[in-house]
């Protein structure tokens, strides 16, 4: 976990020094006047943090009640210009460029022979078609209201230590695999979980160059050939599989014909239709025929992956993969409790505005989390992320006092003890408990730790 001293000068510089040198930088204050860019971050920031539908009269109270900022709606409204966007989205990045020495893994089943397990994803926010010159959308301009416009967002997020690593932003008909977080090295050791969208076999060949591992699914076209042999007919091969799985060493892709460990586990049938049902309805919406290899295919839970038998077994791999959707969780929340993908504006830079003022709000949400304890695989994220909105006053009051930072994150820590945890479920078993039930030589050392409410120091 990270702590209260190294947390608070950190805020602090990133809401005052930094908001005031890139405010210049950005051409947003080009003259002294009192709504400053730490000012202005500071009421967007901490106000759509406590209150994500908020409006002008909304952002003018939080800045006279928490900042002793008297500032009237108009003047706010005015301040929504495009150096305004470029200000917070410089600041946005300049979060991702922090490093915490305070922060370490924390020991985790299965995942603890790893160093460091990655996890990306990307999803896409609607935008009003005003933005769409800046950020295309899918769709192009055969849309009835006009041309799309949608910003990619790509996150990645590192489990055992619980920290956002990096975070890219795109136009919404760029691919995810084109993002600078996609491409950046890993640890040598390292286990990077992502999601079929960034399938590439350039991509997983520099990993295995580098000695990182891989864990993914494969979408039913991707061609799969024996490891000395010609193609392989997979429908054929798992319809031959004795008994509930197979192991195999194939090749896969044209191009890189990379070598790689093919894992398949049979699923239960009601699952088996489920996923067919899946296919077809996406097919419909897609106005697409769905292949019959496909519907085959959902029969199996097939990955592929270039770690050794010894560090990771088939029922392992299927388990450990379940880890990746901690991504989709955050992602979620964004949406859901952040509320990223919703504005009540028309204006394109107020738009862009609150788009990053939110993901700001996120950020630092994130890190008075982990200070307060927060631990992926153990902690509700939607539940604890309610509880940071609570205290979003007291938090950018802690901006300039350490005391008021400390007692925000107090309560966090104990609200993450009382009303956060995942309980352990007999009928449907947690990730964390999964992953446990796999390892009997894990180190429980670090439990009981876990059971006390406590913020680092």
């Amino acid at each position: 976990m990270l702590s209260i001293a190294e947390l608070h000068p950190v805020l602090h510089d990133l809401f005052h020094d930094s908001a005031a040198e890139l405010a210049r930088e950005t051409g947003f204050c080009r003259r002294a006047r009192k709504l400053t860019g730490p000012a202005f971050a500071q009421a967007l920031v901490f106000g759509l943090l406590e209150k994500p539908d908020a409006t002008l009269e909304d952002f003018a109270a939080f800045a006279a009640e928490a900042l002793d900022l008297e500032v009237t709606p108009q003047a706010l409204d005015q301040r929504f210009t495009p150096a305004a966007a470029e200000f917070l989205r410089a600041l946005l990045g300049d979060c991702f460029q922090r490093s915490w020495d305070s922060l370490r893994p924390q020991l985790l089943p299965v995942l603890r022979r790893f160093r460091g397990v990655f996890l990306r994803d990307a999803t896409l926010l609607r935008l009003p078609a005003s933005l769409a010159a800046l950020f295309p959308g899918p769709g192009g301009s055969q849309l009835p209201h006009g041309p799309a416009a949608a910003l990619k967002l790509v996150v990645e997020a590192e489990v055992t230590t619980g920290a956002w690593a990096e975070l890219s932003l795109l136009p919404g008909v760029d691919n995810e695999k084109t993002a600078e977080v996609a491409g950046k090295p890993l640890p040598e050791g390292a286990l990077v979980l992502e999601d079929m969208g960034f399938l590439c076999g350039r991509r997983l060949q520099a990993y295995a160059e580098q000695g990182v591992y891989f864990l993914t699914r494969i979408p039913a076209w991707t061609a799969v050939f024996a490891e000395d042999g010609p193609r392989l007919d997979l429908v054929q091969l798992l319809r031959r599989a004795p008994g509930w799985r197979l192991e195999r060493r194939v090749r896969i892709l044209h191009g890189t014909q990379l070598t790689v460990r093919l894992l398949a586990v049979r699923l239960p049938e009601a699952e088996a239709q489920r996923r067919r049902a899946r296919v077809r309805r996406e097919a419909r919406q897609r106005g697409r025929p769905v292949s019959q290899k496909k519907l085959d295919l959902c029969d199996w839970n097939i990955l592929v992956t270039n770690a050794p038998a010894g560090l990771l077994g088939v029922e392992e791999a299927g388990v450990v993969r379940r880890v990746r959707w901690q991504i989709e969780l955050v992602i979620k929340v964004f949406k859901s409790e952040g509320q990223i993908d919703q504005t009540r504006s028309g204006c394109p830079h107020r738009v862009q505005c609150e788009v990053y003022a939110k993901l700001l709000g996120q950020v630092v949400q994130h890190w008075a989390l982990l200070t307060a304890g927060y631990q992926m695989l153990r902690h509700s994220a939607r539940r604890a992320a309610r509880r940071v909105r609570a205290l979003a006053r007291q938090l950018v009051r802690g901006l300039t006092s350490v005391g008021q930072l400390g007692r925000a994150v107090v309560r966090l820590a104990q609200a993450l003890h009382r009303r956060c945890r995942i309980v352990r479920r007999q009928s449907e078993p947690s990730t964390f408990d999964r992953l446990a039930e796999l390892d009997p030589a894990f180190d429980q050392t670090g439990a009981a730790a876990w059971e006390e409410p406590r913020a680092a120091a």
